[in-house]
């Protein structure tokens, strides 16, 4: 089957790509805006569509009359959520957004794209790039970034502002305290890992209970010794924001009740080896 590109739904002609640009949205201190948490509410998507996502900074004049502009925000990795395409009616000035006005508001938080931005530049040329943004799939409009429904153990890769509304769902609640299992925590701004095992009371819940709460796990015990260590060395430097903003959460495997606490340890070992978590991550032990 032949992947489907963006522009097969968005239906832009030759002449409007060219008039186009694509803004891979991040939080931005100077409008007091995070995209990646704010945009979870309906009543804020217009902010993001029609003040972010058009906003000029101080040097340069990006949306100027006529400019289309799609806007996208990370959900995790290579996975993309489109926020919105609007047009823009008036320049404004630098420093302060453009007046804007949507084109079509069909596919507004709704369109999920695969692409590997490898970049810094946030905003680019859409005749750069459209033909590599590849639609992997389009929510029904009742599900948002706020849908609790669980995805199954192998599907988990949350970010922690998501993670901590995803614990508010019984569903989740459910399924993650009736496994033990190896996890994973990503810092996305250091790239640096940390691998945990879950096998106590609540399982995999009550660990990452604890890791909303504060971070890091202050009374875990694995072999007789701290396995948290460089994760409380982070938070006290930096503070709990930073495990906030930056890190996001995912499972690598999952055990029964019947599986021993020992092969679940030996099983968190092994991934601490192959990722290298111990040397250039995290892991203390």
């Amino acid at each position: 089957m032949e992947d489907i590109k963006l522009n097969d739904l968005l239906q832009l002609t030759r002449e409007e790509i060219d008039k186009t640009k694509i803004r891979f949205m991040v939080p931005n201190d100077g409008i007091n805006f995070n995209p990646n948490t704010d945009a979870e509410d309906p009543k804020k998507q217009d902010k993001v569509n029609l003040e972010a996502l058009v906003y000029n900074r101080k040097k340069s004049m990006s949306f100027t009359r006529g400019v289309i502009a799609i806007g996208f925000i990370r959900i995790h990795d290579n996975y993309w959520l489109m926020t919105g395409i609007v047009k823009v009616v008036k320049d404004n000035s630098l420093a302060q957004p453009a007046t804007a006005e949507y084109l079509t508001k069909k596919y507004n938080f709704r369109l999920v794209v695969r692409f590997h931005k490898n970049f810094q530049n946030g905003i680019v040329l859409a005749k750069n790039i459209i033909d590599e943004l590849e639609v992997i799939e389009v929510w029904d409009p009742n599900k948002t970034l706020n849908d609790k429904t669980f995805p199954g153990y192998k599907n988990i890769s949350v970010s922690y502002h998501d993670l901590k509304k995803k614990l508010e769902s019984p569903e989740w609640r459910t399924a993650l305290s009736c496994r033990k299992g190896v996890y994973l925590i990503t810092d996305r701004s250091t790239g640096k890992l940390y691998v945990g095992s879950a096998y106590g009371v609540n399982g995999i819940l009550g660990r990452w209970e604890t890791y909303i709460k504060s971070g890091y796990d202050k009374n875990e015990v694995e072999n007789g010794k701290y396995p948290n260590k460089k994760l409380q060395e982070l938070v006290n430097e930096k503070g709990l924001s930073y495990i906030q903003d930056n890190f996001h959460y995912s499972i690598l495997e999952t055990f029964t009740d019947d599986v021993s606490d020992e092969y679940i340890i030996g099983r968190e070992s092994w991934w601490k080896e192959a990722l290298r978590s111990r040397e250039f991550g995290y892991n203390a032990n």
